[in-house]
C-alpha cells in the first residue's frame, strides 16, 4: 500500500511561522510537523509515499530527500499553485496503483491508527475529537452508512472527519470529477454513493492556529528521543524525559522537568526553571532566573533573565529582553475575522521579533513576524508587523 501527503499549503493562519515553510515544517519537540507523520505513516508498514509539495518545497525535499533515512521512498509531486486539496489529490495519483491512504500534512496522529486503516477492504475515514471546529467536516451516520457534513462543524466533542482516509483510485477519480476544489466538500457532495467505514484515532490533533502549536508540541515530546549530549554543571536537577543537544551548557542551579526538548548548541541558566512541555530550539540562549512552562522557543532565540514564559510559541530568531512576561489569561481575541475564547494560552510571537525588556504580553496575544514592542509595553492585540 502506498500514502499520499498534502503539504502544498503555506498554512496562512500560521503565517508568522512559515515564512519560507510551510508549516508541515514547523518544528515541535525539535522535529518538524512532516517527521512525526511520516514516521508514523512508515511504522505502520506503509514504505512509498507520495509528497504533494509547493510552497517552502526546498526546505521539505532537503529534509527528507529521497526517504531512505526514513525507512521509505518518497515521490516528490508539485503543485505550484494554490489551487486545492482536489487538485493536490490529482496530482499526488501519479504512480498510485489502486489502495491507498491520504493524509493532510498538518496532522499529529498515531501509526495505531494507520494501521487500523489498513485492516479494512473498503473504503475507511478516521474520525478524531476535536476541541472546535475541523475544517473536513463532520461524520454523520446514516443507515450506517457514513458521510461527511457542515452542518454544525463548531460541535465540541461530534465525530470530526480528520482528512485523514484510506480509499482505493476509482473513489478518487470520482472525488475529482465533483466540482468544487476541497476535498471535505467533495465527500459532501458524494453523500451515500460510497459506503464508508468509520475508525476513531487513540489521538488526533490538527494545527491549523497558532495556539494549537501548544498542544502539538505535548504530543509531539511523547515521542522525545532521549539523550543528553550537553555539558551539565554542577547543582543541576533533572526530572522526566529530559533530551539536551549537542554543543549545549545547562548552568548550574537550573532545574529541568520533562517532557522537555532542548536543542544543539543551546545555553540554559543560570538557576532557571524550564519545563515541563518544552521545546527549545537549536542555538538559543536562555538567561539566568528565567522560568518557561508550556511553551515553544524556537531555533536562533535570545532570551533574557528573569522571563516568565508561560503557554506561549516564540517563533524562530526573536530577541526577548530581560524580565519579559508572557503568561496565560481568559479572554477572546478576533483573529482572522473570527472571535476566538483563548484559555490557558500567553503570547504567540511570531519569527524574527524583538520584544524590549520588561515588556507584558497578555495571554491571547498574536504578534507575527517582525514585529517589534518596546521596553516597558503592555500589549494585549493581534498584530501584524513593524513597530509599538
Amino acid at each position: 500500500m502506498q500514502a499520499i501527503i498534502l503539504t502544498a499549503g503555506e498554512g496562512a493562519r500560521l503565517s508568522g511561522w512559515t515564512t519560507n515553510k510551510p508549516k508541515g515544517m514547523i518544528n515541535l519537540g525539535n522535529r518538524p510537523i512532516l517527521d512525526y507523520l511520516v514516521r508514523a505513516i512508515t511504522n505502520s508498514g506503509i514504505k512509498e509515499i507520495n509528497m504533494v509539495v509547493g510552497y517552502g518545497k526546498n526546505s521539505v525535499m532537503s529534509y527528507f530527500g529521497d526517504g531512505t533515512s526514513f525507512n521509505c521512498k518518497i515521490n516528490y509531486l508539485f503543485q505550484d499553485e494554490r489551487t486545492g486539496t482536489i487538485e493536490a489529490l490529482r496530482i499526488g495519483l501519479d504512480g498510485i496503483n489502486d489502495e491507498f491512504i491520504l493524509v493532510p500534512g498538518d496532522n499529529f496522529v498515531s501509526s495505531n491508527a494507520f494501521k487500523n486503516l489498513r485492516k479494512f477492504n473498503t473504503n475507511v475515514l478516521l474520525s478524531g475529537q476535536a476541541e472546535r471546529w475541523s475544517k473536513w467536516g463532520e461524520i454523520e451516520l446514516v443507515g450506517g452508512k457514513a458521510k461527511i457534513t457542515f452542518t454544525n462543524p463548531n460541535a465540541y466533542g461530534r465525530i470530526h472527519f480528520t482528512g485523514i482516509m484510506k480509499i482505493n483510485k476509482s473513489l478518487a477519480l470520482r472525488l475529482i470529477e465533483l466540482s468544487g476544489s476541497h476535498l471535505g466538500e467533495a465527500l459532501q457532495a458524494l453523500g451515500s454513493e460510497y459506503p464508508f467505514e468509520v475508525v476513531k484515532a487513540d489521538y488526533w490533533h490538527n494545527i491549523v492556529y497558532p495556539w494549537d502549536l501548544i498542544s502539538g508540541n505535548s504530543m509531539a515530546l511523547r515521542d522525545n528521543l532521549l539523550y543528553k549530549n550537553g555539558k551539565i554543571e554542577a547543582n543541576v536537577s533533572i526530572k522526566g524525559d529530559v533530551s539536551i543537544g549537542r554543543g549545549t551548557v545547562i548552568r548550574s542551579g537550573t532545574y529541568l522537568q520533562g517532557p522537555l526538548s532542548i536543542g544543539d548548541n543551546c545555553d540554559v541558566g543560570p538557576n532557571s526553571v524550564i519545563g515541563p512541555s518544552v521545546s527549545i530550539g537549536d542555538n538559543t540562549t536562555i538567561g539566568a532566573f528565567t522560568e518557561i512552562v508550556d511553551s515553544i522557543i524556537m531555533k536562533n532565540c535570545e532570551i533574557g533573565s528573569y522571563c516568565s514564559l508561560k503557554g506561549s510559541v516564540v517563533g524562530e530568531d526573536n530577541i526577548l529582553g530581560s524580565h519579559c512576561v508572557a503568561v496565560p489569561t481568559n479572554r477572546n481575541i478576533i483573529y482572522l475575522g473570527q472571535e476566538f475564547s483563548i484559555s490557558n494560552r500567553g503570547a504567540m510571537v511570531g519569527d524574527g521579533c524583538l520584544i524590549g525588556s520588561r515588556a507584558v504580553l497578555e495571554g491571547g496575544s498574536i504578534l507575527l513576524s517582525n514585529a517589534t514592542i518596546g521596553e516597558g509595553e503592555f500589549y494585549n492585540a493581534v498584530f501584524q508587523g513593524d513597530s509599538i
